[in-house]
């Protein structure tokens, strides 16, 4: 399968949400260093391999919020995690 042109972009389907997380990491913002905190999503892609699932930031999801709502439908109870 190859991916489909969206918007001028190449994008794979995406088949199911897995789990999201927030993520944490360091930067060194004008001399100090910071710490930095983004909600990713853990995506299953279609016709892929379990060990091709990737991290995505939700704005990589914008074809996919039929899914993302579906994932936020079945696991309310995450709700705590932004």
């Amino acid at each position: 399968m190859t991916p489909e042109e969206i918007d001028g972009d190449l994008e794979w389907e995406q088949e199911k949400i897995v789990k999201r997380e927030i993520i944490s990491y360091e930067r060194r913002v004008c001399g100090n260093t910071r710490t930095f905190e983004e909600l990713q999503y853990f995506v299953k892609w279609k016709v892929c391999l379990e060990n091709e699932n990737s991290w995505e930031p939700p704005e990589h999801l914008e074809h996919a919020k039929e899914l993302v709502e579906e994932f936020h439908r079945e696991n309310a109870d995450m709700s705590h995690l932004g």
